[in-house]
């Protein structure tokens, strides 16, 4: 999920720099927003219910280990991904690039835990 959200955030650079022909900005622009508007709804809403369904299942004694895992795995899978394409968009290695990607990976590590807390949350009240 979070090699997903990678990808969206970095969708106009991708379309830039591909081969294609580029498009005009608008087209760039809906492709965006399209596509961050689709990983929205797929990534947390699958996330959601994911962690709705295992909440529902189980007692609630590791629904602490269970968030602070998917944060993390978020947080990484996010960082690496970034790298990759950070390498393939602009392979000099540029210190703020680093950082801006372990604050966004940090980002989306959280998000992406909130989310699932909500699923467990929600998985004891239905």
């Amino acid at each position: 999920m979070a090699v997903a959200v990678a990808v969206t955030h970095r969708l106009p650079p991708l379309i830039v720099g591909s081969s294609i022909p580029n498009p005009s900005p608008e087209s760039v622009a809906l492709y965006a927003v399209g596509g961050r508007f689709v990983s929205f709804v797929l990534i947390y809403g699958l996330l959601l219910g994911v962690t709705v369904a295992v909440g529902r299942r189980g007692s609630t004694e590791g629904d602490g280990a269970t968030v602070l895992a998917t944060g993390v795995v978020a947080a990484v899978a996010y960082l690496g991904a970034s790298a990759a394409l950070l390498f393939v968009l602009d392979p000099r290695p540029v210190l703020v690039n680093a950082v801006a990607g372990v604050g966004s990976a940090v980002g989306v590590g959280v998000r992406l835990a909130v989310v699932a807390f909500a699923g467990l949350a929600l998985s004891e009240r239905v």
